[in-house]
């Protein structure tokens, strides 16, 4: 890569943003496995002593409002009405690395 370069730098990107992305797909397929291989098994948690991994998976829930309904209500009781809320379930991957990171931010009690 010649630095004083533009097109060669940017030659380099690009072939840091595709191999970027052909591992972000890699990640994603991974991760589906992963979660398929847990819900057959019923698990909501796993820790691999091997490689000091752990996995959870959790539901979460959001809220959401309907826009068209807000604009017609104004009192408390019938914005209440209005407020939807569905789950969703999220998968967090703990490595080695971020879980020393984490310790950073979280205390002990």
């Amino acid at each position: 890569m010649d630095e004083k370069n533009i097109s060669s730098v940017l030659e380099k990107w690009n072939l840091v943003a595709k191999t970027r992305k052909q591992l972000e797909n890699i990640e994603e397929a991974l991760k589906i496995k992963i979660k398929t291989f847990m819900k057959e098994r019923n698990w909501d948690k796993y820790f691999d002593e091997d490689s000091k991994i752990n996995i959870t998976i959790s539901i979460q829930k959001r809220q959401n409002m309907d826009k068209e309904q807000l604009k017609n209500m104004l009192t408390e009781a019938q914005l209440l009405q209005i407020m939807t809320e569905s789950s969703f379930e999220k998968m967090t991957i703990m490595t080695p690395e971020a879980r020393e990171r984490m310790k950073k931010y979280v205390k002990k009690k």
